[in-house]
């Protein structure tokens, strides 16, 4: 199962503020290793402020289900406003992990970087699915779209 949550980025909320509210979103009573969040916040800030998460999902994955997370910019940021839903779960509870969008030439550093202050969490090419993926519909995110019209047809 997958949960998506879009948070309004730049220019409702600058990059640094944005990850403070995904950390906030992701984090709670029973977080386990929460600093790493917190240790990951200048590359996490950089990939947002480049604005890969509107196409690409931060994804956090742990016991229970993936929390998706889109970052919405400019005209969709300003109609979604500053509300985020919560979480029923915590997903940095027990034992988690995260993947987010990078630039093709910033992922080898960045992963060496976040190996040694945040190793939960690591990044992949843009284009391409994490690591970890094994690349079926559950995890690429491509599963099905529902035609909400066609079901409302007598």
């Amino acid at each position: 199962m997958r949960i998506r949550r879009d948070i309004a980025s730049v220019p409702v909320r600058s990059a640094k503020e944005t990850w403070r509210a995904i950390v906030d979103l992701v984090t709670g009573d029973g977080s386990t290793d929460r600093q790493q969040v917190d240790a990951a916040a200048s590359i996490m800030e950089s990939l947002i402020a480049d604005e890969l998460p509107a196409t690409v999902p931060i994804v956090f994955k742990g016991s229970g289900p993936r929390v998706l997370i889109h970052c919405l910019y400019n005209e969709d940021a300003m109609e979604a406003g500053l509300d985020i839903d919560s979480l029923n779960a915590n997903p940095t509870a027990g034992d988690w992990r995260a993947t987010a969008p990078a630039e093709d030439d910033d992922v080898e550093w960045m992963n060496n970087s976040l190996k040694s202050k945040a190793p939960r969490i690591a990044v992949h090419a843009v284009d391409e699915p994490p690591a970890d993926d094994t690349g079926d519909a559950e995890h690429t995110g491509k599963a099905f779209d529902i035609d909400w019209e066609a079901l409302s047809k007598p």
